[in-house]
């Protein structure tokens, strides 16, 4: 039983290490995603600056990961947050893949489908 009450705990450490999250919009401040200005990498590749605040100060979350993807003329993204990971976490920039040169609407996707628009981003 000692081994037991002992082994729980870490046993439950351990499964949330790594385990992601999306995050809705409403996780971060009103005015906490902000984004700088594109840079190409290559053919139909593109890196974002965005920075993330979030509303309430979480104690052991962080941001993991940035899903983006491409769809029609908009770019949307999801944050996806975790408690404890082995991985350098996010770098502070999304990667877009498959895109033209052009304006896009960046938006911001809950897990739930809902969109939320961030602004107009363009690809150089």
């Amino acid at each position: 039983m000692r081994l037991l009450t002992k082994s729980v705990p870490i046993l439950l450490a351990t499964a949330l290490v790594g385990c992601t999250d999306p995050q809705p919009r409403d996780h971060f401040a009103s005015t906490g995603i902000t984004y700088g200005t594109p840079s190409a990498m290559g053919s139909g590749e593109y890196r974002i600056p965005i920075e993330f605040e979030t509303e309430v100060v979480h104690s052991a979350r962080r941001i993991d990961s940035v899903d983006a993807e491409v769809s029609g003329s908009d770019i949307l993204i999801t944050a996806k947050s975790a408690l404890v990971s082995d991985k350098p976490g996010y770098p502070g920039h999304v990667e877009v893949k498959g895109a033209v040169p052009g304006t896009y609407t960046l938006k911001y996707r809950d897990p739930d489908g809902t969109d939320h628009t961030l602004g107009p981003v363009t690809l150089p």
